[in-house]
């Protein structure tokens, strides 16, 4: 049964960490397109958050093959709640981009 669960909690991971450069893109493209030299502090807030944890998980990533099998789930767990934050900053923040630079 845990085996089925990381599965599941890996496969959202991936599929998260799809949405999480497919939103940190277009957030950079809409800056782009806009003329403006610079994001707004809450948009570089969230390009940094991202940044740093996009370096951390890699980390965590890597630990999964060197933690034992009982620190694994918790691990996995860990990774794919974080990610899902992020995920959801980066998702607001892209539509907070998208609002303001349409004024």
């Amino acid at each position: 049964m845990i085996n089925i669960l990381l599965i599941v909690l890996t496969a959202i991971f991936i599929i998260e960490s799809i949405f999480e450069v497919r939103y940190f893109a277009q957030i950079r493209t809409i800056f782009n397109q806009s003329g403006r030299a610079q994001p707004t502090k809450r948009i570089q807030r969230i390009i940094m958050i991202e940044t740093q944890w996009s370096w951390i998980s890699w980390i965590f990533l890597l630990l999964l093959f060197v933690l034992p099998n009982t620190y694994t789930a918790i691990l996995i767990c860990i990774i794919t709640f974080i990610e899902t934050w992020v995920v959801y900053e980066l998702y607001n923040a892209r539509e907070y981009a998208q609002k303001i630079n349409k004024k």
